[in-house]
């Protein structure tokens, strides 16, 4: 349904940075610093010199120190409260918009969640305090009795024609994703933080799932249920799974008015297209090549499915697709002063979970 768009176009996320391993960056395998001078008992090299492949090799198989990368194990930095509100509030969105590696998990129990939980509680009290105005205002919350509705998958006779059930999907990871990094940005430890995240995401969908059973235009939906742990399961993986972040992005993309509709990204189905990007750049051999700036995408889009295009005659179509792109974060990355920058940062949040128009060849488009 159209909640799913509005939802999801509020939440902002995180995503990784990148780095070269130098001298006087190696780690151990706790994340603490060591200077080169440390190591000369073992390694005969200055401060000033620059780690070869070679030798990163040649000292991890001494098993006295795991070598890393210093940008793959040093998490950003919280920043200090200073005496300038405005200074905190640029530092506080700067360092929320770095990304925290979230991979680690193990054993989880109640506490595990209930505390993760409540680093984040002011998030979710906006949150649910505000879809819960909106779902009174827009989406009919408490007009009927409770009751159930089925919807269908992508049949033609389906409402939407199966955007709505991407729009889910997309929107379960989205918080998702958004509760992962947030619980990460404000706890000490981040591990397990993927499974709070996942399960703050599904219960905030399922919060709407169940009031919507007291909407007498939509009704409880396990369509839609379903499309919304889809989507936080799949934040779940990405987050876990070694390299699929590197790999594949779930995106949307908003094509824009049309002569049937307002400019509306968040609601107009017609002009909305979801596409999973594989991303040639997150293969090994393939990611010093020119192909890491390609992509190979597999979306889809409707036509002809809300109540303006019907009734402005439109033939209702279902449009599957694949295509190829350009990797827009693999270029943005070859700037690096513009990278690792607010701005950058912000770019490449954008550019992982949606998708500029012009920037793919594709088998199919809007009329």
């Amino acid at each position: 349904m159209k909640r799913s768009g509005a939802i999801a176009m509020g939440c902002m996320l995180s995503v990784a940075l990148c780095g070269t391993a130098e001298a006087g960056e190696i780690v151990t395998s706790s994340a603490a610093a060591m200077d080169l001078a440390s190591l000369q008992p073992f390694v005969p090299l200055s401060n000033d010199a620059v780690l070869s492949s070679d030798e990163i090799a040649a000292l991890g198989k001494q098993d006295r120190i795991d070598i890393l990368p210093a940008s793959a194990a040093a998490d950003p930095m919280r920043p200090e409260p200073t005496n300038s509100p405005a200074a905190n509030v640029i530092n506080s969105l700067n360092y929320n918009l770095q990304h925290i590696d979230v991979s680690e998990y193990g054993d989880y129990s109640f506490d595990t969640f209930w505390d993760q939980a409540k680093s984040v509680k002011w998030d979710i009290l906006a949150l649910y305090g505000g879809i819960t105005v909106f779902g009174i205002k827009n989406w009919d919350w408490g007009s009927s009795g409770y009751h159930f509705e089925s919807e269908g998958w992508f049949g033609t006779d389906t409402k939407y024609g199966g955007m709505d059930k991407l729009g889910h999907a997309y929107t379960g990871y989205l918080v998702s994703q958004y509760f992962t990094q947030r619980i990460a940005h404000s706890v000490d430890d981040p591990a397990n933080a993927a499974i709070t995240g996942a399960l703050l995401g599904m219960g905030f969908q399922t919060y709407i799932e169940f009031f919507d059973g007291f909407a007498g235009e939509h009704g409880f939906s396990y369509e839609d249920l379903i499309a919304d742990g889809i989507g936080a399961g799949f934040s779940f993986l990405r987050n876990t799974v070694p390299g699929l972040a590197d790999k594949l992005d779930y995106r949307m993309e908003y094509w824009g008015a049309s002569e049937y509709h307002d400019w509306g990204p968040a609601t107009d189905y017609d002009g909305q297209r979801y596409l999973l990007a594989l991303k040639l750049a997150g293969f090994e051999k393939l990611e010093d090549t020119p192909l890491r700036y390609v992509e190979l995408q597999a979306g889809y889009f409707t036509e002809g499915y809300t109540d303006q295009t019907r009734a402005a005659g439109v033939e209702p179509t279902r449009n599957p697709y694949v295509a190829i792109g350009l990797n827009l974060n693999e270029l943005l990355g070859e700037v690096p002063d513009v990278r690792n920058t607010m701005p950058g940062e912000a770019a490449n949040t954008l550019f992982t979970y949606w998708q500029p128009p012009y920037t793919y060849a594709a088998t199919a488009y809007h009329n």
